[in-house]
């Protein structure tokens, strides 16, 4: 799994610390009479800006309305105003004010890189690709869009310019996990890319260290490339920084389960359970444990409830043949 979100260019869409700030794209071009009053239009901007900070949109999108309204020349409220659309999913929009930002003002690379990311959820690749493109010929420095060109190239299934793109982004995004989160699930998937893999998934953690979304998708990735120790790191983190989680147990139960941590890892997930009890996989997970630990009757009844839960699946058939093979005696040496 990858985290698929375009990076905005005002506040990351991906969650972060709730005592996180949103970031501001650039500082956009001030007044433009810097020894003057400012004016009413770059007083409602300002505001817009203050009240995007805060997350309130709606407060935003009027102040951004009124500066359009007041200065038809300027191109900030139009892109902000693409910003706030961005955020609330409302493609079309978006796309429009992008393009009227850019009607403004072509050369404004951020406008181009949003754009792009908002053609790329329209399923428009190649014109998500060129605009992108446009963006870092501009500014070649704006790590949002490499990362949004990242994202492009793997919805191509062109990993080696994926990785070339994260890549960039990492260098340019120096604290934000995304790009390396996902450039390690991406190198997770090549047989040949383990060490890079493993690279980019700790440098994901390391910036990423108090964002459980992150850390949670690290770990089964650390886990599936046999650092089973930095998977229970990972998601131990993780389980620290939010509400019990069913998924985030479960993967941590496995992940202990493969670092020898055999009764922790039933403990951990018979928590998740009990959290999802009508999770056939955790049921399943739950059984092949239970039997390699020895427990026998607590395997029949986790295999016979992801039998119940999972029925007509492929996993409710490979629970019935654990059941058929608990239920064979022995065969004495």
């Amino acid at each position: 799994m990858h985290l698929r979100t375009a990076l905005a260019l005002v506040a990351l869409t991906f969650a972060a610390p709730a005592s996180a700030q949103p970031r501001l794209p650039f500082p956009l071009p001030g007044r433009m009479n810097q020894g003057a009053a400012p004016t009413a239009a770059e007083r409602a901007f300002t505001e817009g800006e203050g009240l995007l900070r805060r997350g309130d949109l709606a407060g935003a999108r009027a102040r951004f309305e009124e500066a359009r309204r007041l200065d038809a020349r300027d191109p900030r409220p139009a892109f902000y105003l693409g910003e706030v659309d961005r955020q609330q999913e409302r493609w079309p929009e978006a796309e429009a004010r992008f393009r009227e930002a850019l009607a403004l003002r072509p050369t404004m690379a951020e406008a181009h890189a949003s754009l792009g990311a908002v053609l790329r959820e329209r399923g428009r690749l190649d014109d998500a690709v060129a605009s992108l493109e446009q963006a870092v010929r501009i500014t070649p420095s704006l790590g949002e869009a490499h990362y949004n060109l990242a994202l492009c190239f793997e919805d191509r299934r062109d990993a080696a310019r994926a990785a070339s793109e994260y890549q960039r982004a990492m260098q340019l995004l120096a604290t934000d996990p995304l790009p390396a989160l996902n450039l390690g699930l991406l190198l997770a998937a090549q047989p040949d890319q383990r060490l890079r893999a493993l690279e980019a998934l700790r440098e994901a953690v390391r910036r990423g260290s108090a964002q459980r979304e992150v850390l949670a998708l690290a770990g089964p990735a650390f886990r599936q490339l046999g650092e089973a120790r930095s998977a229970v790191d990972a998601l131990e983190r993780a389980r620290t920084l939010g509400a019990a989680s069913s998924s985030v147990l479960g993967e941590l139960a496995q992940a202990q389960w493969a670092a020898g941590q055999r009764e922790a890892a039933v403990q951990r997930v018979a928590e998740a359970v009990a959290l999802a009890p009508t999770d056939a996989s955790l049921r399943y997970v739950q059984g092949l444990m239970l039997a390699g630990a020895g427990q026998r009757e607590g395997a029949v009844a986790a295999f016979r409830e992801a039998e119940r839960l999972g029925a007509g699946t492929p996993l409710a058939a490979r629970a019935t043949a654990h059941l058929r093979a608990l239920a064979t005696p022995a065969r004495r040496p």
